[in-house]
């Protein structure tokens, strides 16, 4: 139901191993997307960890205010990856942004630590939760430099087609080996 436009995909769940501080930073991220007039900004509501209904509320209360945030509570797997195609970035701190984004050739702002220690591709840029940190990493992922970077990438996380790959390897072990699948049964 949008227009042709420019837009990032969001989301942002609570930080659980950290304390509190959940409204300083989803104001700072909202101040952040403000700055970003010219790009719709589609976010998937919380998961359901301790904070993530506080982040919903004020997820909701800033999409009555702020023109180009769109608030959705779910997508939907297919509405979801089809839009990540297309988007210009993702942000916030979910995992879908490490893991699925790069193998669309999308950038992602990472915010804080909640992925800290994940394998990442070089089309991720982590920043610190604060306007400024975000805005500079939204910035860079918006260059065409970093874009074509991005299309670039290998994932670390493989190209979709591991299971293809497993029933091949199991299938040429079955074929090419001397293993007897015939049920043993002992006495003892």
């Amino acid at each position: 139901g949008f227009d042709d436009c420019k837009f990032a995909i969001c989301t942002y769940h609570p930080v659980t191993m950290e304390d509190g501080g959940i409204e300083k930073d989803i104001d700072e991220f909202l101040k952040a997307i403000r700055l970003f007039p010219n790009i719709d900004f589609i976010i998937t509501k919380s998961n359901a960890d301790q904070g993530g209904a506080r982040i919903n509320q004020l997820l909701d209360e800033a999409g009555k205010e702020i023109t180009n945030l769109h608030v959705f509570s779910s997508l939907g797997v297919r509405r979801y990856l089809s839009l990540m195609k297309y988007a210009e970035f993702v942000l916030g701190n979910s995992s879908s942004g490490i893991i699925e984004t790069p193998a669309f050739g999308v950038p992602t702002v990472n915010i804080g630590n909640r992925q800290r220690g994940r394998l990442q591709s070089e089309s991720i840029i982590n920043c610190a939760s604060d306007m400024q940190s975000i805005c500079a990493a939204i910035e860079k992922a918006m260059t065409t430099e970093f874009k074509e970077m991005s299309h670039k990438v290998i994932s670390p996380y493989g190209d979709g087609h591991a299971a293809v790959q497993i029933a091949q390897k199991i299938a040429d072990t079955v074929n090419d080996s001397n293993i007897d699948l015939k049920k043993k049964f002992y006495d003892e």
